[in-house]
């Protein structure tokens, strides 16, 4: 079948229905680019053929070995790779061993029903001896079509290149110690009278030699190993000529089985090495998302990328974004190691790109190519983030498309976790905003009931001593005066409460620890709750050899003045109110229990929210703020709080308090030295 050069020229598969264009919905292309010299020019009418298709099409370059052939081959596949999509191409790399079958592999993944690639032109003995790769894509198209472009070497080559069989005087020299190395060994072992063993031992020099040397190394191990075997070991002894014609054979088949098996040891190492290629890309990105997953801010997130990054490309690391949607104006969010200082072109084209949608520039494009880093688009479904740029202390870093396909996977990664930590600090704005307007509108509830009914009292009580009624007698007068004073305190304390749950709700409280003996503590509140207690017994059991306690006096005497204020309003009057305290592996545990109704098993957690009280003993007032506060209190302390039913009814408040905490603080400040 000829055709002119760069004509594309259809040919189908034997086995092509002839409905099947009818039956696909959209043409896909498939066009397989190599190292030939015409490459270009078969992208660019594989671009013009899926124009006139409607067709999407994807460009790939197929590897049965770890790398192109040589640095020449290797950078022409990466230019004819850039145009293919420049000019809209998908582009993919494959490796294989067998690069026909992993492009129809890839085309049958892809449901691609066209495969375009350039024929070669070889002899039939050759093409008889070695199918070439489009004989070998046509015998597995199957219902796809094959289009054959141009009659030079414009597609895959997946035979060595003459560049990586050059004859070199290392190749000599490791093939020339191994034989000499396996000759000596078989000479001490077997001599001249076990002739298959030491043909066993020339066998295994080979595999080793294949091991280790270049490509040309097993081929001139097998010359070098039969030559040897004949010359050293078959008579007539250190001389080419054989007197027995089966020699000739054994010569033959031990040559044979040397090139197998040299050939299928270098497939294996080779196999061996992609592996090992692909094994360190993917655990490259699977270390910075797991640092991604662990980061506490989005500073620590882009620290951690910078480092991967640097790490992964011997590379200066910055990263540009956009601070708020409403500015247009790119801001450096974190600059890499060392000393990066972006120039005024590189700010200048990270600002283009921004605004053009440009997905890349700089090293390895077609776009400011000369600038010594390479520009990536930090890009997501919800619209673009920022620029990253990499600045790699060695420029010819990304002339390989493998590396431009790695960072570029960096950057797709970073852009992913850029957005989560985006969207999870949103929520968490919309979660606070949602919980200040709930505590804004409980406020709006305290206040209309709480506050009024404190201030209806007082109003009161002082308009009517105000009127100076000649009938009341003194003892009504300080009956009032009495009632203004406790009700002033009922809305002092409610104030206060507030006042400590706004504290806490914006984070601002934070306990001035002292050491202080529990006895002290617990005294003074009991002094301030002297009046609301009058009438009930106080069993308190605090043992004299307590130690001190690293802890904020003020705010845990509010702690215990809250919970016994609690007991007081939900106990009846006249039960009795306990106050323990211990030593446990948690520190310092104090308990405050009740006679009261008890706390059903569902409130145990929920009573120390805001503005939630329990329904089991019925309206008793407060705002429910007391044990939201102590809850606050003993957390900022590093302790914990907790209730539990208390045996023959009532309830058991506990709380612990760290002891060893400040103890080690101050000991480093005084004692820095230590340890």
């Amino acid at each position: 079948m000829s055709t002119a050069a760069g004509t594309p020229v259809e040919r189908p598969s034997p086995c092509t229905p002839a409905a099947d264009d009818a039956a696909i919905e959209r043409d896909r292309l498939l066009v397989c680019v190599g190292s030939g010299l015409d490459g270009l020019r078969l992208v660019r009418d594989a671009q013009r053929l899926a124009t006139s298709l409607s067709a999407e099409w994807i460009a790939v370059s197929a590897e049965s070995g770890v790398q192109p052939s040589s640095v020449a081959t290797r950078a022409r596949v990466d230019e004819t790779l850039r145009l293919a999509e420049h000019l809209g191409a998908e582009v993919h790399q494959l490796i294989g061993a067998n690069a026909a079958e992993e492009v129809l592999r890839y085309a049958r993944e892809r449901r691609a029903n066209r495969i375009m690639l350039g024929k070669t032109r070889r002899s039939r003995l050759s093409r008889l001896v070695s199918p070439s790769f489009a004989d070998k894509l046509i015998r597995g198209s199957g219902d796809m079509h094959v289009h054959l472009w141009g009659d030079d070497l414009a597609g895959i080559q997946t035979t060595p290149s003459p560049g990586r069989r050059r004859f070199d005087a290392r190749s000599v020299a490791v093939s020339a110690a191994t034989v000499a190395l396996c000759t000596v060994v078989a000479f001490a072992a077997f001599g001249r009278s076990h002739l298959q063993d030491v043909a066993m031992v020339y066998l295994l020099g080979t595999v080793l030699a294949s091991t280790r040397g270049g490509p040309l190394v097993p081929i001139v191990t097998t010359v070098l190993s039969v030559l040897s075997y004949d010359f050293f070991f078959f008579t007539p002894y250190y001389s080419f000529t054989v007197d027995d014609p089966r020699a000739i054979l054994t010569f033959g088949v031990m040559f044979v089985v040397g090139i197998i098996i040299s050939g299928l040891t270098k497939r294996v190492g080779d196999q061996a090495e992609a592996a090992s290629r692909r094994e360190k890309r993917t655990t490259r990105l699977y270390a910075m998302s797991k640092d991604f997953a662990t980061a506490t801010d989005l500073r620590a997130l882009l620290r951690s990328a910078v480092n991967h990054l640097g790490d992964a490309f011997a590379a200066d690391v910055c990263i540009l974004l956009q601070p708020e949607q409403s500015e247009a104006a790119l801001k450096p969010a974190l600059l890499g190691r060392g000393t990066f200082v972006l120039d005024e072109r590189e700010r200048a084209l990270a600002t283009q790109m921004f605004e053009n949608d440009r997905e890349r520039a700089g090293l390895g494009t077609d776009t400011s190519s000369s600038l010594p880093a390479i520009f990536l688009l930090l890009r997501v479904q919800r619209g673009k983030l920022g620029v990253l740029i990499v600045r790699p202390q060695d420029e010819r870093r990304f002339a390989e498309r493998e590396q431009l396909q790695l960072v570029e996977a960096f950057a797709v990664q970073i852009a992913l976790a850029i957005e989560q930590r985006q969207l999870a600090e949103a929520a968490r704005r919309a979660q606070l905003k949602a919980e200040t307007e709930q505590l804004r509108s409980s406020l709006l509830s305290s206040v209309s009931h709480d506050l009024r009914t404190p201030l209806g009292v007082i109003t009161g009580a002082t308009s009517t001593l105000l009127e100076d009624d000649p009938l009341l007698d003194p003892a009504a007068r300080r009956d009032l005066l009495e009632t203004a004073y406790e009700e002033s305190e009922r809305l002092g304390r409610l104030v206060r409460n507030l006042l400590d749950m706004t504290q806490l709700s914006a984070g601002v409280l934070s306990p001035r620890k002292e050491w202080h003996p529990i006895h002290d503590v617990v005294g003074v509140a009991l002094n301030r709750m002297e009046k609301a207690l009058r009438g009930r017994a106080i069993e308190i059991d605090l043992p004299s050899g307590l130690p001190p306690v690293p802890l904020d006096a003020v705010l845990v005497e509010q702690v215990i003045v809250n919970l016994l204020e609690n007991a007081a309003r939900y106990t009846p009057p006249g039960e009795p109110i306990d106050i323990r305290a211990c030593v446990t592996d948690q520190g310092l545990k104090v308990t405050i229990g009740d006679r009261g109704p008890g706390v059903p098993v569902a409130d145990s957690q929920r009573i120390f929210e805001k503005f939630c009280r329990s329904k089991s003993a019925g309206v008793r007032g407060g705002a429910g703020l007391g044990l939201a506060i102590c809850r606050g209190v003993i957390e900022a302390h590093g302790g914990r709080i907790w209730v539990e039913d208390r045996p023959g009814g009532g309830a058991n408040f506990h709380f612990t308090l760290p002891i060893d905490d400040l103890k080690h603080t101050v000991a480093n400040d005084i004692l820095p030295w230590a340890s």
